[in-house]
């Protein structure tokens, strides 16, 4: 309830013998100060005393001395009265952190706490994290007001994390877990492709895939061949088996000489009659006519290569396998050729096979295939030595791949690009998605149930059938809006800030003010948006006489010369008529006219000489515009300063 003020003393009527002039003068003021008490005009242009603001909740009480010039703004504080230290109570713990690795970022999830656990007091969650899961050892990563968080850590990390509250009274609750809750982030696709891509160029046999732009062929004839058996020029790394001795040779990789084969053991073994008493040509011949001859429809035949083996500097490489089966059966030709290559080093055995075969009597209907065995398989590019498909250990890796009619599980996809995706019938269950970029969606029927948005911007927001009990309590309540407006009742006006700026400006810096010269000197920018703005100013004087001074406002540019709207260089006669022209926008919008007439001090000759006046303005025009505050005065037998300006503001933005 506001209490008793200062008695206002009653205005007299303008004697009717007064100069014209003045009179006019007289007038307007009467005419302003019933508008300011609230008589005339709007009672929106009424201006608010402290005391309002005091018995609104607005302001602080005053001090025993409200008006000690060494106090600054200090007995006034315009803000809340203080409700004491505030709820201090622990926060709980979060429960349910949930770390999700995808390529180069992790995504972390809590909830806010349990059923049995309130917590209505929260200002915003500390997220820790370690590369070990050992809290004692985990550093502060981030503070956020949602319950979800991404972290960019890069690919192939892992950390381990946790989550704790802090509740608007600065009090730390405890974290969600003791073990972290560990995410690791993908592998780098392309570094794991191009590495493997270079392993696979050391393998034995890379040179000879990568160097040939035809296979090798092996020659038989008793002398040296100049052209391969049909007759085509040779190449390098062909074969040439002297049918007169056994010696084998191959063709050099400049394709200009035959090297003789150094291993004698395969010389021997090549040249020997193992083969069921023939030559290795003679074996070879005989499974080449048994794969493309069929005797009837009832027969089947087969020829194999077993047992070559060859040994170089201890290391021992055999083909174990190599056969050729076909039958026929009733009609149907089933074929399959196996390659299997085993080597032996200190022990250690490894061995690679392939499986090439044709089935034309399966149940399902014929069928082909080719089947490997392998650590690593790859087909790269002979060009430029790299593989765009690798398997290794399990896993494919697959470059610049098109895929038409796919269905993936569990997928993870980066920077992906969708041009007219139509996606019917999209149910998404505790999805995360980190920084997704939407534009033009349009979602019908959208049903969201516990949705977590962190910085979100939403421009021209339709929302309809909006529940009360879908909102936190605490946060907003939805009885509280009203057709676009709040009405001023259901304001709770002991926790409401107003935003407010105030400074101290030193007289050296205003400047001096030049002997019987009137002139303006600005003391602040006070701001550019449009709004109502309430300034409280102060006045302080010094040892030496500024006179006739008055307080002004305006948004109107401010220099030197005729091109400005403000002058500093110009003597304003601030008599009964100011010469400073005023206007909605540009120029001043307000003028205090001479203290003398408002404050009863025309001389400030010392720090007791103290002014204070506070005013709205109204700011109409664009940002392009600063409002700045000003002091107009002259000094008194020379250049004179005054000893500090204070000053205050709020703004009310107009709807």
């Amino acid at each position: 309830m506001a209490t008793t003020g200062t008695k206002l003393p009653g205005l007299k009527p303008i004697p009717a013998k007064v100069d014209k002039e003045l009179a006019g003068s007289l007038k307007a003021m009467q005419e302003a100060l019933a508008i300011r008490l609230g008589q005339l005009g709007d009672p929106l242009d009424r201006a608010i005393t402290l005391r309002e603001l005091i018995d609104s909740g607005l302001a602080k009480k005053l001090a025993d001395n409200p008006f000690d010039p060494n106090a600054g703004l200090g007995p006034i504080d315009f803000g809340p009265p203080d409700d004491g230290p505030g709820d201090l109570s622990t926060p709980p713990a979060p429960v349910s952190l949930t770390a999700t690795g995808i390529f180069t970022q992790v995504i972390l999830d809590w909830n806010g706490t349990s059923a049995s656990a309130p917590y209505g007091n929260h200002a915003y969650t500390e997220i820790w994290r370690s590369r070990d899961n050992n809290l004692a050892g985990a550093t502060l990563r981030a503070t956020t007001t949602a319950f979800i968080y991404t972290d960019e850590v890069g690919y192939n990390e892992t950390y381990y994390y946790w989550v704790r509250y802090v509740s608007t009274s600065d009090v730390q609750g405890p974290f969600n877990n003791t073990n972290g809750a560990e995410a690791t982030t993908l592998q780098d696709i392309a570094a794991v492709m191009t590495e493997l891509s270079e392993t696979l160029a050391d393998l034995p046999g890379y040179n000879l895939l990568a160097t040939s732009t035809t296979a090798a062929t092996i020659i038989k004839s008793s002398s040296e061949p100049s052209t391969r058996g049909n007759g085509d020029a040779l190449q390098p790394n062909d074969i040439w088996f002297d049918t007169d001795d056994g010696q084998i040779y191959t063709r050099n990789t400049a394709n200009n000489a035959w090297v003789a084969g150094r291993d004698a053991t395969l010389v021997n073994l090549f040249g020997a009659t193992s083969f069921t008493g023939s030559t290795l040509t003679a074996a070879m011949a005989t499974a080449q006519s048994d794969i493309v001859t069929v005797t009837n429809a009832q027969s089947a035949t087969a020829s194999s290569v077993t047992g070559l083996t060859s040994t170089v500097n201890g290391h021992t490489s055999s083909i174990s396998t190599l056969n050729t089966t076909t039958a026929s059966h009733t009609g149907d030709l089933n074929a399959m050729y196996v390659l299997q290559v085993t080597t032996e080093t200190n022990g250690s055995v490894s061995s690679a096979g392939m499986v090439i075969g044709s089935n034309a009597s399966s149940g399902s209907g014929a069928q082909s295939y080719v089947q490997f065995r392998a650590d690593k398989f790859a087909i790269w590019n002979g060009s430029s030595g790299t593989a765009p498909f690798i398997v290794s250990g399990g896993t494919v890796f697959i470059d610049s791949a098109r895929i038409q009619d796919g269905a993936i599980t569990n997928a993870r996809i980066a920077n992906l690009a969708v041009e007219e995706g139509k996606i019917a019938n999209l149910a998404v269950t505790n999805g995360k998605i980190g920084n997704l970029a939407v534009t033009n969606a349009k979602i019908q029927n959208l049903a969201v149930d516990n949705a977590k948005i962190a910085d979100a911007t939403i421009q021209d927001a339709k929302i309809a059938n909006l529940n009360a009990t879908k909102i936190t309590a605490g946060f907003l309540s939805a009885d509280r809006i009203d057709a676009n407006t709040i009405t001023a009742d259901k304001i709770n006006v002991t926790d409401l800030t107003l935003e407010f700026t105030a400074a101290t400006v030193s007289g050296a810096t205003l400047g001096g003010f030049a002997s019987n010269t009137p002139r303006l000197k600005q003391v602040a920018a006070i701001g550019t948006e449009p709004g109502v703005y309430h300034i409280m100013c102060r006045v302080f004087g010094s040892t030496g006489q500024v006179k006739t001074l008055s307080i002004v406002a305006g948004d109107g540019t401010f220099g030197a010369g005729s091109s400005f709207e403000l002058r500093n260089d110009f003597s304003y006669s601030d008599g009964t008529a100011p010469t400073i022209p005023t206007a909605d926008q540009g120029y001043a919008q307000y003028h205090s006219g001479q203290s003398q007439y408002w404050s009863a001090i025309n001389r400030f000759d010392s720090t007791n000489e103290m002014v204070q006046k506070d005013f709205l303005v109204r700011k109409v025009s664009s940002t392009s515009r600063t409002l700045r505050l000003y002091i107009l005065a002259q000094g008194d037998g020379g250049t004179r300063y005054l000893s500090s300006v204070q000053y205050g503001v709020y703004r009310f933005s107009e709807i």
